[in-house]
C-alpha cells in the first residue's frame, strides 16, 4: 500500500488531474451523505471517477459515489470561480487512516484551491433543531483524539497556529449567512461534534455532548477542516441536520433516513450552496 503522505504519490495524482482539466480549481467543495446531486448543476463539467486517479482512496459508504467534478456555476449572469466538487468523501472509520481521509484536501490544495466548503449530514442535538435544517458550523468539538494536521507539519509536533478566527473563516461564514438571508432560509448556527464512528451514539453519549455545548454530531468533516486550515485554505462548513440524535426521537436511526431527508431538502441546500459560491471572490 502506498503512503499517501508521500509527495511523489500526491504529485502523480495532481499531474493526472491537471492533464484532464482546462482551469485549475480555486474552490473545493466536499458533498456529504445524500447531497451529491448538487454536482449536476456545474456548467461544462469534467467528471473523473475516483478509481481512475492514481492512489486516490474510494468510499464504501452508500450516498458517496466517489467522483471528482470540475466546472463552474452560472446563474442570472453571474459565474463562479472554478470549482472542484468531491461527490462523496472517505470517512476515517472506513480505513482507520487519517492520511487517507484528508488526502483529497491536500490534493485540492496542490491543484490550486484556496477555499474549502465542507458539508455533511449530521444528527441534531440542539432541541430547537428539526430534521431538514441547515446549520452553519461556527466551531467544532473534536472527540476523535487524533492529529490530522501532523502530515502538513513535516513530522514535527509543533502546535498549529490558527488564524484569529480559529479554523473556520469568518468572512466565508458571513457569506453563507448572507446567502441564507437572501434566500429566506432559516439557517441555524452552532457547534459540530466529530466522533470517529461508524456506530451511532448512545442516548447517554448524546446527553453528554449536549451538556458540553454540541449542537450537532457526525462522523466526518473535522479532519478535512483542520488540514485545510493548516495548509492556509479559507474554510466554511455547513451541516445538514438529517435526523435527530438518539434520545430525541423514538425512531431507530439509519443511513436510509439520512438519504430520505436529504432528498426532501436538496433544493434548499443547493440554492444556499449556489448563492454562497457565486459570492466568493479571489
Amino acid at each position: 500500500m502506498q503512503v499517501l503522505t508521500d509527495n511523489h504519490v500526491l504529485e502523480e495524482a495532481v499531474t493526472y488531474l491537471s492533464s484532464r482539466i482546462t482551469r485549475r480549481p480555486e474552490i473545493a467543495l466536499v458533498l456529504g451523505s445524500g447531497l451529491g446531486d448538487f454536482a449536476s448543476q456545474l456548467v461544462d463539467p469534467i467528471e473523473v471517477p475516483a478509481s481512475a486517479i492514481p492512489s486516490y482512496p474510494t468510499s464504501t459508504v452508500e450516498g458517496h459515489e466517489g467522483s471528482l467534478i470540475f466546472g463552474t456555476l452560472k446563474s442570472q449572469g453571474r459565474e463562479s470561480l472554478p470549482l472542484l466538487v468531491f461527490k462523496g468523501r472517505v470517512h476515517f472509520y472506513e480505513s482507520g487512516d487519517l492520511d487517507t481521509t484528508t488526502y483529497p484536501i491536500r490534493m485540492a490544495h496542490s491543484l490550486g484551491s484556496r477555499v474549502l466548503l465542507a458539508t455533511n449530514a449530521a444528527g441534531g442535538i440542539n432541541p430547537a433543531f428539526s430534521e431538514g435544517d441547515l446549520m452553519l458550523i461556527e466551531d467544532f468539538i473534536d472527540f476523535s483524539f487524533l492529529n490530522p494536521q501532523w502530515q502538513v507539519q513535516s513530522g514535527t509536533a509543533n502546535h498549529f497556529k490558527k488564524t484569529p478566527d480559529g479554523y473556520i473563516d469568518k468572512h466565508l461564514s458571513t457569506l453563507i449567512l448572507e446567502s441564507g438571508s437572501e434566500l429566506g432560509i432559516n439557517l441555524r448556527r452552532g457547534r459540530y461534534c466529530y466522533l470517529r464512528g461508524p456506530s451511532y451514539e448512545t442516548k447517554a453519549e448524546i446527553e453528554m455532548l449536549r451538556r458540553i455545548g454540541a449542537d450537532a454530531v457526525g462522523m466526518s468533516t473535522v479532519p478535512e477542516i483542520i488540514v485545510a486550515a493548516a495548509l492556509g485554505m479559507r474554510v466554511g462548513a455547513i451541516s445538514f441536520i438529517s435526523n435527530l440524535a438518539t434520545g430525541l426521537t423514538e425512531e431507530r436511526l439509519s443511513h436510509k433516513e439520512v438519504a430520505q431527508t436529504a432528498s426532501r431538502v436538496k433544493q434548499v441546500f443547493s440554492a444556499l450552496l449556489t448563492e454562497t459560491i457565486l459570492r466568493i471572490q479571489n
